[in-house]
């Protein structure tokens, strides 16, 4: 931690099997060679109060173990609870406090895109498509099916659904427990097109997943699906345009009923929306997301005037576009002269200290749940802590330096 030149933080909390909430920090840090270091700095068993100030204090307790300075912190990215990110009393705001007592720059501050992403589609409506769904698949569960076992059926519930209309359709028949909605084209229509819509939104969050991501690859993903989005809400205005609907291509030639199109573009347009309220932090930090992600094309005059003497130089440079064409971003900003770009480096290791997720925490918590189990409920807070921070940590024991240090290896009895 002694060598960060910036650092950022990524905070989740959850509640274990005993009830207890467990915090979870983690630090990313950027050293001056660009070396990055991604580690679990600390759980902390909290079993009192979970405020915005009890947060904050078991947060400055990790950075002052660590030697880590609030003029450091670049970005602080938590999920959309109103203790993390309450802007007064909030972690946030006790964050811009400690800032402002320190005398520096407020840092940036991002709600998990994940969670983002989840609470985009959970906003949406679609009661009269899931509704009759579940309560349907709930019944097959519980009563057994003959046609295709009820775990392979429940993995892809609504595209499996969808695929097997008939044979539900005569399986519910059996049971003396028909489904007429089955057979009304108009519900059949609204659920060919939510089935297409969530692999679209799937595809989108299975993109967003995994460690170590950078926030302009994360940004990129984001303004990509709500292009994705706009093109969508043309195509199917059109009604006979299914390129990137399956399902609906598939019930269009098995039936004669009309699209509906108000429905589509209803829900569409909700979704539009959500992603562009949802995501604005990530909109307020674009323009630095950008000279990140490619200095070679920014307005200098809109850049902050410490980078924009270097960001003129660094353009009209054949050699280094020439590197830039190579396409690892890490190896091109290691690659500049660090006497005649000082503030560009800068900058960028403060960018690739962010988390643009709260993805490795969950992880975490899927861990916790196999560690601290209903077998293993009266786990302490110390082993839980030193277990999880095992489990996550990416450095390698130096047996070999270990070993060599002993004058023996095991004590005879």
């Amino acid at each position: 931690a002694k060598k960060f030149e910036w650092f950022s933080l990524a905070l989740d909390k959850a509640t274990d099997v005993s009830n207890t909430s467990q915090l979870l920090l983690f630090i990313r840090g950027v050293g001056s060679n660009f070396e990055v270091m991604e580690e679990l700095a600390s759980v902390h068993s909290m079993h009192g109060t979970t405020t915005g100030e009890e947060i904050f204090k078991e947060v400055e307790k990790s950075l002052s173990q660590y030697n880590l300075q609030w003029k450091q912190l670049k970005c602080s990215t938590t999920n959309g609870g109103r203790n993390m990110c309450g802007s007064k009393k909030g972690l946030v705001g006790q964050i811009y406090k400690a800032c402002e007592s320190a005398g520096c720059p407020k840092p940036m501050i991002l709600h998990c895109i994940l969670h983002q992403q989840t609470l985009c589609g959970k906003y949406l409506d679609l009661s009269c498509v899931m509704e009759p769904v579940v309560s349907t698949v709930n019944f097959i569960r519980s009563h057994g099916l003959t046609i295709v076992s009820s775990k392979h059926f429940c993995g892809k519930v609504l595209s499996r659904f969808f695929e097997l209309q008939t044979e539900i359709e005569m399986f519910l028949h059996k049971k003396t427990r028909p489904l007429p909605l089955l057979t009304n084209s108009e519900w059949l229509w609204k659920l060919a097109f939510y089935v297409d819509l969530t692999k679209h939104t799937n595809d989108f969050n299975l993109r967003l997943q995994g460690e170590n991501g950078l926030i302009c690859d994360m940004y990129t993903q984001v303004k990509a699906f709500r292009q994705k989005l706009v093109l969508f809400e043309s195509q199917l205005m059109r009604r006979d345009c299914f390129a990137h609907f399956t399902c609906c291509e598939k019930f269009s030639q098995e039936t004669e009923s009309r699209f509906p199109t108000r429905f589509a573009q209803e829900i569409i347009s909700d979704l539009k929306l959500q992603f562009q309220e949802r995501f604005s932090d990530l909109d307020v930090n674009a323009g630095e997301i950008r000279i990140f992600q490619n200095p070679f094309d920014c307005d200098v005059e809109k850049l902050p005037p410490e980078l924009q003497m270097e960001v003129i130089y660094l353009q009209y440079s054949d050699l280094l576009k020439d590197k830039d064409k190579e396409g690892n971003l890490l190896e091109f900003y290691k690659c500049l002269p660090s006497d005649q770009y000082a503030h560009v480096k800068n900058f960028v290791r403060g960018l690739m200290s962010v988390f643009g997720t709260t993805y490795v925490c969950e992880k975490t918590f899927l861990m916790m749940t196999y560690v601290k189990s209903n077998y293993r409920s009266t786990l302490s807070d110390e082993h839980l802590q030193s277990i999880l921070m095992i489990g996550n940590t990416n450095f390698e024991p130096q047996l070999n330096a270990i070993l060599s240090e002993k004058h023996q290896y095991h004590a005879s009895h």
